[in-house]
Order: structure tokens, then sequence, then C-alpha cells
């Protein structure tokens, strides 16, 4: 389906074909015409399916032909300050020079610029949970004039530990509204939510194959001690290649990005204990292709779009089959290609078995490495660690 076949403003339009967006993807020709005529929806669907626009196009279309007025605002909760900013990047390319205007409320910005902005009665808001909550409960946002709210990336919203903030924040709206819901996967905590808070709901769920056949995924049985000589193969393996590393925690990030410089390898770190501007920098250096190596926490496993990707690399196994998804998500987006490998270790095998299962299918194995470790050094290895676990 193309957008020319949808009823929308001619501008918009336009806008859309300068932009490049010609055909609807998958999750947009089945949400757009639902939020078209008004109604409540909890759309399920896979990253990198093109979520942001499916919601920003029909929203935008209703101020464009004034169906809503730039006084009626919307609201849209992001789990992350990144993901805020980027979602404000996307709007404000199809606002170009309409009078819609857009503001992000997220933590680690000037406060006194947020008030500053918020005085001029922005149409748009794009906020992070703690944020606007500490903004509503200062009485410098008037909730009553919120129409149309979006909750993006819902399930990350719960597993940061901000349901508690959600069911605050959808208090102090008015019942009178527009609610639209995305996630990647659906919790038992968001559908309590969604019974409670939307009207007749549309429920839309994009099944996961739609975006599995974009990426070729692959796993390195790897000792533990030998995963820094991998990653400097395959990144010398792919020379030109800009390759995102996920590790789970701040030391790890930083340890292999120190363990890369000493071998001439540039690389930074990206976490949340970095200084908000520092975090922007270096993401907005490795989108314009400045920065080769990035390696980062789950900060950017959700929801931040990286245009052509190559490669994403699992330097764990993943805790959950949904980070898993979410992590290899930032490669193969928009329908385009891409590489996700996992290294797993003897330590990790029983997790990643486990894994797979939740995820219901094999994934490859690639053995054409020189760091293999053998399914018999594996269980030698598996068998040592039981042994000394049960002489403590």
């Amino acid at each position: 389906m193309k957008f020319q076949d949808l009823n929308i403003h001619s501008s918009l339009l336009s806008i859309l074909e300068q932009s490049g967006f010609t055909i609807l993807t998958s999750v947009q020709e089945l949400v757009i015409p639902h939020i078209l005529n008004k109604k409540d929806l909890i759309a399920i669907a896979p990253t990198g399916t093109g979520k942001t626009e499916a919601f920003t196009i029909p929203i935008l279309h209703r101020y464009f032909t004034q169906e809503i007025t730039l006084q009626e605002q919307t609201l849209i909760l992001n789990p992350t300050r990144e993901l805020a900013l980027q979602t404000q990047s996307r709007i404000n390319k199809l606002i170009q020079s309409y009078p819609v205007t857009t503001i992000t409320l997220v933590g680690g910005q000037a406060y006194d610029m947020q008030l500053a902005g918020l005085l001029q009665s922005p149409t748009i808001l794009i906020a992070t949970p703690g944020r606007i909550l500490d903004l509503i409960d200062q009485g410098k946002i008037t909730c009553n004039t919120i129409k149309t709210l979006v909750i993006d990336e819902f399930d990350q919203l719960l597993q940061l530990g901000f349901i508690k903030e959600v069911n605050q924040i959808l208090k102090h709206l008015p019942n009178k509204k527009q609610s639209l819901y995305f996630s990647a996967t659906l919790p038992k905590d968001i559908l309590k939510i969604v019974n409670k808070t939307l009207k007749n709901p549309i429920k839309i769920e994009i099944e996961k194959e739609v975006k599995k056949c974009t990426i070729e995924e692959s796993v390195f049985y790897v000792d533990r001690t030998n995963k820094k000589k991998l990653i400097k193969y395959l990144i010398e393996l792919n020379p030109e290649e800009q390759i995102l590393i996920f590790s789970r925690t701040t030391h790890a990030v930083d340890r292999i990005v120190a363990d890369l410089k000493k071998e001439g390898i540039v690389a930074e770190g990206l976490y949340a204990d970095k200084a908000q501007k520092n975090r922007t920098q270096l993401l907005t250096a490795f989108k314009s292709k400045e920065i080769q190596i990035l390696v980062a926490t789950d900060l950017l496993a959700r929801g931040v779009d990286i245009e052509n990707l190559p490669i994403v690399i699992n330097y764990e196994v993943p805790d959950s089959d949904s980070l898993y998804t979410h992590r290899i998500g930032r490669t193969g987006r928009s329908m385009t290609t891409g590489k996700a490998y996992t290294f797993c270790d003897a330590q990790d095998n029983n997790k990643w078995i486990q894994l797979q299962l939740s995820l219901n299918r094999q994934i490859k194995i690639n053995d054409q490495h020189p760091y293999i470790l053998t399914w018999e050094q594996m269980i030698s290895t598996s068998q040592v660690k039981t042994a000394k676990k049960k002489k403590k």
C-alpha cells in the first residue's frame, strides 16, 4: 500500500514523498487508518518496523487539516532521553514549515529552558515519565489540553521501573482523549493498564517473522578469555563496517573499549552514567558514521534508530528473549538487511538454549572463526565450573 492511497493532507503527502516515504510498512498499513478514525489502540510490533511514523503521520494529518487545533496537545511518552530526542527529530522532519511545534521534556536538559519552551504552548510534548510528572506536579503543564496520548516502547517503560509514574500520569490526563500504545511485547502489566484505560481498543499484532527475515542471526561459541580476540577478528574482517557491541554493565563496556584501544582500534562507550551532553554527542557521531565502533549497555537496545547499521554483536547472551529481540533490532531496520552475532561461552550455554526455546527458533552456529569453542570443550568447561561450585 502507498501513502498516496491514504486520504491524508496533500502537503503532508508531499513532505512524505520528499522524505522518501512512499510505501507503508505492515504496522503503518494496519495502524494509520484506525488512528485517523479516532480509535484507541494497542499495537505490538518488532522494533524497526516504522512505528514512529505510524502514529506521527495520522496525528500530523489532523493538525494539518485543522481537525484538531494547535492548542489541543499531543503527549508522547518515551522510556529514554535518546529515544525522545530521536522521536522529536523524526517528527520535525515531517512538520517542516507548518506551525506545529514540538518540545522534549527529559532529564539532563536545562530546566529553565524547558519552562521557557512550555510558555510557547508547544503542540507536541515528547517526554520521559520522570520529567513530565515533575512538571505536572509543579503545575507547569495543564493536562486538560492534552487530547492525544502516545506511549511508545511501553514494555521498556515498565522494565525500567516506570509503571508507578505511568499510572500517575494517566490519572492527571483527561478522560476524553485518544490513547495509542506501542510495544514490542505484551506483558501482563501492560494488559492491565490497557484494560483499565483504553476504550474499546483496537489490538494490532505484527508477527516477529516480519522482522526476522531482514536479519542474519548467528552464534559464535567462544571461550570467555578469547572474546576480545574474536571482536578484533570480526572488526578486521569487516574493516569498513560500523559495529554496535552490547554488553551488560558499564564496567564491561569500559573494559571492552579499553581493550580495543590497546589494539589500536578506535572505539567509544555509551551508557546511562555518562553526562547527557556526552551521550548525545556520541550517539550523533555514531549516527553520522564518525565513530565506527560503539560499545553500549542496553540504553541503546530500544527504539533508537541508527540508519543502515550493518552489524550488532551481543558480547554476552542477553538475559531474555525480549532483550535479545530489541538488541538485534538495531540492525535490519526498515527492511534493510543486517547481521546479529551473539558470543556464547560455556557459562552462558544453558541461558542460550533457553533463549532459543523462548524465541521458538534455532539460531545457526558460526564455526568459521579461529577461536571456536567446540561442544566437547563447552561440556568440559561447564563440568569443571559445576564441580568447583559444589566444593564451595
